[in-house]
């Protein structure tokens, strides 16, 4: 029986039987091949067991201060649960906020879409998606 490697928006992988049809929010990630040939896949692509939200808060949270031109630190970003506009983030610095993102994750963010871009947790759950969308098509 041939398996594949799945994805979740969480970047948690597993194994799954390629005749099955894909439980809800997962994507699969490379060729099918044998039960064991993705378990070494996943060993080799999944070195950071952290779930991806966690990685990308901190990324955005860098990318922010950057953006911002040092106006607002990481960890300030990190430890605030406000608004993005709440914590002082300008019009101009979102723009290059998304920029950054648009750059380093090969997506278009939607700046008709306030809700994602409300706060950082909606951003980050709004980036989440769409990576796992565009691993399963659903654009």
């Amino acid at each position: 029986m041939n398996h594949r490697v799945v994805v979740n928006r969480d970047g948690q992988y597993s194994v799954w039987p390629s005749e099955t049809d894909l439980p809800s929010g997962w994507a699969a990630e490379g060729p099918a091949g044998s039960r064991q040939e993705c378990l070494d896949r996943i060993d080799t692509i999944w070195t950071d067991m952290r779930p991806y939200r966690s990685r990308l808060r901190e990324w955005l949270a860098t990318a922010l201060e950057k953006a911002s031109d040092g106006r607002l630190t990481a960890a300030e970003v990190l430890g605030a649960h406000t608004s993005l506009v709440a914590m002082g983030v300008t019009s101009l610095t979102m723009v290059r906020l998304i920029d950054a993102i648009e750059t380093e994750f090969d997506v278009t963010v939607d700046m008709e879409q306030p809700a994602a871009l409300e706060d950082l947790t909606s951003l980050t759950d709004h980036l989440a998606e769409l990576r796992l969308s565009s691993r399963t098509g659903d654009s």
